[in-house]
């Protein structure tokens, strides 16, 4: 008996020191089309890996809403999300003159209008004190 409970308790102290630094933080997806495509979704945790589209952790999400939440535990940091709606099914973000996006996108701190930026700029602290993070998807507009 005092094996099995010994085991249960190390099995416990385990699991719980695997998610103990992580932060259950929600992703709220604005601006969504219903039945418009797949939401792709990127979540990117320093400059060099936004840089090189090389993400921390990505998901799919299929659009029953306008808006979309989803759950992610993530370490303490500073992070970009990055999104964008396949309308045509293609499994890429299209693009068209000057590689302006063609289907609706968002990023965290990114209004939208024009180039949004680097890392720096678009980045969110995941904290104790800061959980969520939002994204507003749409297109781009020049100015």
């Amino acid at each position: 008996m005092f094996k099995k409970l010994f085991f249960l308790c190390v099995l416990f102290l385990f699991f719980e020191s695997l998610f103990a630094d992580n932060i259950y933080t929600t992703i709220e997806i604005n601006g969504v089309t219903v039945n418009g495509g797949l939401v792709y979704v990127a979540v990117y945790s320093n400059e060099n890996d936004y840089k090189n589209e090389t993400a921390f952790t990505s998901f799919i999400l299929k659009p029953d809403n306008s808006s979309l939440t989803y759950f992610l535990d993530l370490p303490e940091g500073e992070y970009v999300v990055s999104a964008f709606q396949d309308k045509n099914g293609d499994e890429k973000l299209n693009t068209g003159l000057f590689g302006i996006p063609s289907e609706h996108v968002g990023k965290t701190n990114y209004n939208l209008k024009g180039s949004p930026g680097g890392f720096n700029g678009l980045k969110v602290p995941i904290n104790s004190n800061s959980t969520k993070l939002t994204i507003n998807m749409g297109k781009v507009k020049l100015f």
